[in-house]
Parts: C-alpha cells; structure tokens; sequence
C-alpha cells in the first residue's frame, strides 16, 4: 500500500529575464498525513487480509493432506498412494496459481492498489499545482529526487496538506484551542531478537507514519528531534525508564508521549504500546498486541495508536 510515487511537478516555466522560483515537496508526508489516505489503506489491508485468510487455508489442506499421507504411507495400496500424491500436487497447483492471481504482478492486490490510489494521486496532483500557482513557483521539485538541501521556506509540503484536508474541517482546533504537544519513543527492545532485528525503531517509525495524520489535532514533535534528545542525554532506547521519559517530554513541551516494548521470538513479535499524561505522570492507556509476521506490524500498531488516541477524546 506503501507503492506511493509522485513525478517531478514542472507547472509552467516561462523562461524569460526574470528569475525562476523553485520550491519543494515532500511526497511521503504528504501521502502519510493526507487524511484521506488513512481510510484507503484500512480498505486496502481489509481487502488483503482475506485473500491472505484463504491463501492460509489453501495451504493448511496440503500440509493435512501429506500428514495424511506420511502416515498412511504403510496402508495405502500404491494405487491409492498415487491418487494422494496426485492430489496434493493439484492442489499445491491450485494454491501456486491463487497466489499469482491475487498477489503476483498485475494481481487482484495490486489492481486493487491502483483502485484506491488514483482518485488520492488525482487528488494530491491538483492540491501541488493550485499551491505552486497560489505561491508563485515555476517549478516543484520532489525531495527524494536527488535534492540534497532545500530552504525552509522553499517547501510547501505542510500548505499542500492543509489543503488536501480542509475537506475533513480546518486544521486548526474550534474556539482557539491551543494544540497539545505529542512524541513518539523508539520501544523498548525486550530480548536479544529483538535488539538484532531493530525493531525498537522499526516501531518507532511506524507509529510516525500513523501519527503524522493527526497532525491537525496534535503538534508532533518529529522523531530526529526525540532521538537526538535520547542521545544528547546519553541514553538508549533500552535504558529508558518512565521518569526519563516524563522529563524528555517536559523539555519538549509535550503534554503526551507515546512508548513501548517489543519482543521477537522466531517468527512472532509482541509489544505493548502505551500512551501517558505528561504533565500528571500517569498512563491514560495502553494496548498489548502479538503478530506472526513482521508485515502485520504496521497495521496491528496503527490500529492500536489510533485506539489509544481516541481516549484522549472521550
């Protein structure tokens, strides 16, 4: 769902003897905190996850089935013994042929992808365009394309977003309210697994793709600055208890902060999230997941952030 590409952006070039007015994009936080991207990718990972359910069950019956055979293997005549032979690689076949279909090139995945992402491209393109128009650059460029610096205020990837979402309200908060500060911490690495695997940040960095799509409600305070913080006071992230936590969050003025632990045990990785007031040092909430694969690990924190959040709302 992550497949997200956004060309070069050249609006109009009129070159002449004035000068040329280049601005910049940054197309992964535009698509993270375009809200309505959010809502697509739970409908994308929606539609996957009951291909992936049947793809399970598919190849469950041929595990059955040569259990079945390696212990009848002394009971069978031979002619039955080749029926079941024949049988499992038919049906191994089959389920060879299903994963093609739905999730080889051109598959039912990722038509479905495309489904989803081209009214939001279509979206996204026009949004850059009447903000390059409003702003009055000839040309928009893409960070990840080889920019190697670019001036503050040459990009215009926050107005693009604001644009994008003043569909779902305005950005900022009813009746002046002022926007509570939130950070995430790299979680807690449980075991040596995990510390191997990295997934301390791997988590880290999912939840920032998830939070950066409330960045209407909350100020996020962006993840270099957390860990350079961690390091400033020469911490790591194993070693942070939750009076740490608490003072790094006061330094940052955030009235929220987000941590973790994590674990990996062969294939299977379990954490605990937990979401905790600031200014009272207490925990509103926290939630315990555990994940076969390390592909479900984003959508299983995703959903599970998004829960904590909306505690903060009742």
């Amino acid at each position: 769902m992550r497949k997200f590409f956004l060309a070069m952006f050249v609006l109009w070039c009129a070159v002449s003897a004035k000068e040329i007015k280049i601005g910049f994009v940054d197309a992964n936080r535009i698509i993270d905190e375009y809200q309505a991207t959010a809502a697509a990718t739970a409908e994308f990972n929606e539609f996957v996850q009951q291909y992936r359910d049947s793809a399970a069950v598919l190849k469950r019956r041929i595990e059955d089935l040569k259990t079945e055979l390696e212990a009848q293997r002394l009971l069978l005549s031979e002619e039955a013994r080749l029926r079941k032979i024949d049988e499992i690689e038919g049906m191994t076949g089959s389920y060879n042929q299903f994963l093609q279909t739905i999730f080889g090139a051109s598959g039912r995945v990722e038509q479905k992808n495309d489904e989803l992402m081209a009214p939001l491209l279509q979206k996204i393109n026009g949004a850059i365009t009447k903000i390059a128009e409003q702003e009055g650059f000839q040309i928009l460029l893409e960070l990840s394309e080889g920019v190697y610096y670019a001036a503050s205020d040459l990009d215009v990837t926050d107005l693009v977003v604001n644009e994008l979402n003043l569909e779902y309200g305005p950005v900022a908060l009813p009746g002046g309210e002022v926007k509570k500060g939130i950070v995430v911490f790299p979680f807690r690495e449980e075991n040596p697994e995990a510390i191997s695997a990295g997934l301390g940040q791997t988590c880290q960095n999912e939840l920032y793709r998830t939070i950066r799509a409330f960045s209407g409600r909350y100020n996020i305070v962006d993840k270099t600055t957390i860990n350079m913080e961690i390091v400033k006071r020469g911490l790591g992230v194993n070693v942070i208890d939750d009076n740490q936590a608490f003072e790094i969050g006061t330094s940052l003025l955030c009235d929220y902060i987000v941590t973790g632990r994590v674990s990996k045990v062969s294939t299977r990785v379990e954490y605990t999230i937990m979401l905790k007031n600031v200014k009272e040092r207490t925990e509103i909430a926290r939630a315990t997941s555990s994940v076969t694969e390390e592909i479900r690990l984003y959508e299983a924190l995703n959903n599970d952030l998004r829960s904590l959040l909306d505690k903060i709302q009742q």
